[in-house]
């Protein structure tokens, strides 16, 4: 479980940059202060990472995964040389919001498998001054990196080195300010040209078909209304990164319609896994037709049933619409408008 090999890596913000500057490597010594920290990151990798992801496969052809190639190659002989073009493809993408960075390779064997972490800590541009412009020194990293030491991103990948492994990943990001589990976007999506295991589309379809059913099993009209809301208001969540339990908790549903709409998941697991949202998919699987009229009355119901649900006459020449609907009552309520 020992890391046996361990590279790090200087690596400018590049992006956009008219001269990009050059990246710099070297070996970091098994031992020392930088080398136990690393270890320490390097043993609780499989507990810490816990963002399940995957490499984006070519749709077309049999072309390969840029970053997934260079990942290969250093894992088939780990080495500065091998692991540099995986440092000048972050550079590639590295902003100056994201700032200079170290870059980490730490690899070792577990068992006929390979395990490889890739860690990036923020770097203090202010004491580049001292750095040698054509080669990175170990006493340079050690400088750079106890500074930042509790701030970091990593992914980590464990699998027999074939040309048909790598593909799946765990990561964690430690240098996200704010309450949000979100990886950023540069790092997973850009660099390592990958994507959450599961994806935007089928997440968001998972759940919203969950919603939908739960709403049809149900006899109870506050769970209908409830998820009926939730469905509206989903798509002010568009592009956020979450799990269908932290979808269920910020539209703040109930005890019951939690459970109703958890039933319906296909598989529990799901209830737990990370997800881009996307709105529009969300509206695809789980559309509502409302329709508000002048004299304050608001009609709902799913879109497929809404000319089930509600009769209507054609509209008048000023475009009076009278709706009716038929059904027996088995909910009512008065409610205090807060003002």
């Amino acid at each position: 479980m020992t890391i046996e090999n361990l590279q790090t890596f200087l690596v400018y913000p590049n992006k956009g940059v008219a001269e990009p500057r050059l990246i710099s490597g070297t070996d970091v010594p098994l031992e020392g202060e930088v080398f136990t920290l690393l270890s320490e990151i390097y043993l609780k990798s499989e507990r810490e990472c816990s963002i399940d992801i995957a490499f984006n496969q070519p749709t077309e052809g049999v072309g390969l995964n840029p970053c997934r190639a260079l990942l290969l190659d250093y894992a088939r002989a780990p080495s500065v040389a091998t692991g540099l073009p995986l440092a000048t493809r972050l550079a590639a993408y590295s902003t100056k919001r994201s700032g200079l960075g170290l870059l980490f390779l730490a690899t070792g064997v577990v068992g006929a498998q390979r395990k490889i972490v890739i860690a990036r800590f923020a770097a203090n541009s202010g004491i580049l001054a001292d750095e040698n412009r054509e080669a990175l020194s170990v006493e340079f990293v050690e400088r750079v990196f106890l500074r930042s030491v509790g701030s970091y991103k990593a992914v980590l990948y464990q699998d027999t080195v074939t040309d048909h492994g790598f593909w799946m990943a765990k990561a964690v990001d430690r240098q996200i300010n704010s309450s949000e589990t979100e990886v950023s976007r540069y790092w997973i999506a850009d660099f390592l040209d990958s994507d959450f295991k599961t994806t935007s589309a089928t997440g968001t379809r998972v759940l919203a078909v969950a919603m939908r059913n739960a709403a049809k099993a149900t006899d109870n009209l506050d769970i209908k209304k409830e998820i009926t809301a939730a469905a509206t208001l989903g798509a002010g969540l568009n592009d956020q990164v979450m799990t269908a339990n932290e979808f269920i908790a910020r539209l703040g549903l109930s005890q019951r319609s939690r459970e109703a709409i958890t039933a319906q998941m296909r598989h529990q697991g799901l209830l737990n896994e990370q997800f881009r949202f996307s709105a529009e998919e969300f509206n695809r699987q789980l559309p509502y037709k409302s329709v508000e009229l002048h004299s304050g009355a608001i009609l709902t119901a799913a879109a497929t049933e809404f000319d089930q649900v509600f009769a209507h006459t054609e509209p008048t020449a000023d475009g009076q619409v009278t709706y009716t609907a038929t059904g027996r009552v088995i909910s009512e309520k008065l409610e205090k408008v807060q003002r």
